[in-house]
């Protein structure tokens, strides 16, 4: 039998991978999910497993998930993007940084720092310790991202404006998680979704939902 709590979502985790499973795990505590269920044959001593999505809200995942969701005229909540079809795309650190970077001015940059081999033309300033890494130019559904990788376990995602500057800087894993969780949230509290959907369009309840989940996001002035 599923667990349930009291609210008014009902999840069903696609698992193909670590951040899918991280993701079913910070749904799990978030106030606003009713229940949280993976997709068969995934199994886990913390979740029920299920033979369908039928008669659930909506479908997460970075890989099946879309697919699921279509077949059962379910809302997708994906880490990548989703293709006509009804839900939210981009729960990912690149989504993360560009709904970072909504209501700024001036947008200088918008950067994500994940780890791996170092690459890219131009060089970016994170706060410490990630600090000055190598980065490449990403053009994520018409907006420019500067996506920098290095040696180390931390994640960032950061966007300068003109008058105000945002940074998020956690653990990779516990950062990816939230990131595509939180994407899940934001479709069933944010009304109707009647198309693909990226999260920086619902950015306010996309970025209170990683903060409930616990991200935390720092802001200072450029004169700081």
């Amino acid at each position: 039998m599923e667990a349930r709590r009291p609210g008014v979502s009902r999840i069903v985790v696609a698992v193909d991978g670590e951040v899918d499973m991280r993701a079913a795990q910070s749904l799990a505590v978030h106030p606003g999910v009713g229940a949280v269920a993976l997709l068969g044959p995934t199994k886990s001593p913390h979740f029920p497993t299920v033979a369908s999505a039928a008669g659930w809200d909506l479908v997460l995942g970075s890989g099946r998930a879309a697919q699921v969701a279509a077949e059962h005229a379910l809302i997708a909540a994906v880490a990548g993007e989703l293709s006509g079809q009804p839900g939210i795309s981009l729960g990912s650190p690149l989504g993360l940084a560009l709904a970072l970077a909504v209501g700024l001015e001036g947008i200088q940059t918008v950067a994500v720092a994940l780890p791996g081999s170092p690459a890219g033309e131009s060089v970016v300033v994170f706060p410490s310790p990630i600090d000055a890494r190598a980065a490449a130019v990403e053009t994520v559904d018409g907006h420019q991202v500067h996506l920098a990788r290095g040696e180390g376990a931390l994640a960032a995602a950061m966007a300068l404006g003109s008058d105000r500057h945002r940074v998020i800087i956690d653990d990779h894993r516990f950062f990816e998680g939230v990131a595509l969780a939180a994407a899940a949230v934001a479709a069933l509290e944010g009304g109707l979704v009647d198309g693909p959907t990226p999260v920086w369009t619902r950015a306010e309840a996309y970025l209170r939902a990683a903060v409930d989940m616990g991200l935390v996001i720092g802001e200072r002035s450029p004169a700081d």
